[in-house]
């Protein structure tokens, strides 16, 4: 009888131990490990990146194509975190071709991917809204399109 009461109490204290442990190495309290988190896209983390900001047009009379600019937008909340599966919509002032799709969603690294290129000259101002929370990425350059 004595050794069952040893061995319950020892059980339950080296699992209150493992865990305070745990809590303290993470050093955060455990209902906030426990509970669930939905964070908001930040659109002043948040930011794009486009290459090559310079670019030349297509021109149809001629049959050349234009260079594509790949612009890559990155989604981060506001405490700065990754923020992955997040659907980004690309959009301009002026008529551009978007691939693959104006509408994206964000991989592991919290990232999407379009390609653009345009047939008019002069320069272009991108927007990419995060769709979930209607948020507009404000940190993206323009791209200026030559002939």
């Amino acid at each position: 009888m004595k050794d069952k009461t040893f061995l319950a109490l020892s059980s339950l204290f080296f699992l209150l131990f493992f865990v305070l442990v745990g809590s303290v190495a993470l050093n955060q309290p455990i209902n906030s490990i426990l509970k669930a988190k939905n964070i908001v896209p930040s659109p002043l983390k948040s930011f794009g990146v486009v290459f090559p900001q310079v670019a030349k047009i297509s021109n149809i009379t001629t049959g050349e194509t234009g260079m594509k600019v790949k612009i890559s937008v990155y989604i981060r909340g506001v405490d700065g975190s990754i923020l992955p599966r997040r659907t980004v919509q690309l959009s301009s002032e002026r008529p551009l071709s978007i691939e693959p799709a104006d509408t994206v969603e964000t991989n592991e690294i919290g990232q999407a991917e379009f390609l653009v290129s345009s047939s008019q000259v002069g320069r272009v101002k991108v927007t990419a809204i995060e769709m979930a929370t209607n948020t507009e990425i404000i940190n993206i350059p323009t791209i200026e399109f030559i002939r």
